[in-house]
């Protein structure tokens, strides 16, 4: 629209491709990180849990292959069709943001914290309205693109 990005989707524009880049690159390294590191959660012994230490090392693993996806779509600059994460994925990060604040009460987060803890619940709950809003939209695009392909519907 302005030159700055290429249009992905309708009435905006995305980030530019020299962001998206080392974006990219400088999170997958990170992610590489983290993946070395759930992979200890499962190969290394562990008297204290020996189940649970695997099982969450496994769901680690694959998130990290998850988010590895995703920036090697941002190096790569694979056509995103509505954005790069789907209307699904973001409602399931806003239950995410939405399920954190809970977190903190099973674990005495709030009484360690009483200062900063509103703040953050103020945060992750604007968060989880504001991704869920986009996947509203994203859904909603979506809807008028299948529907502008189908072309008009005669009345039976």
């Amino acid at each position: 629209m302005d030159g700055i990005g290429r249009a992905d989707q309708p009435g905006g524009t995305s980030v530019p491709r020299w962001i998206e880049i080392p974006a990219g690159i400088l999170l997958g390294l990170f992610t590489l990180l983290c993946l070395a590191g759930s992979t200890t959660l499962i190969f290394s012994a562990n008297n204290k849990a020996p189940i649970l230490a695997p099982l969450i090392g496994l769901v680690l693993i694959v998130g990290s292959v998850w988010v590895l996806e995703k920036c090697i779509r941002l190096v790569t600059g694979r056509a995103r069709k509505g954005g790069l994460l789907s209307p699904t994925a973001l409602r399931a990060a806003g239950w995410m943001f939405l399920l954190l604040p809970i977190g903190g009460i099973f674990t005495g987060y709030y009484r360690e914290h009483p200062v900063a803890s509103p703040i953050q619940i103020a945060g992750y709950i604007s968060a989880a309205a504001g991704v869920r809003r986009l996947a509203a939209a994203r859904d909603l695009a979506a809807t008028a693109e299948q529907l502008s392909k189908e072309g008009p519907t005669r009345p039976v």
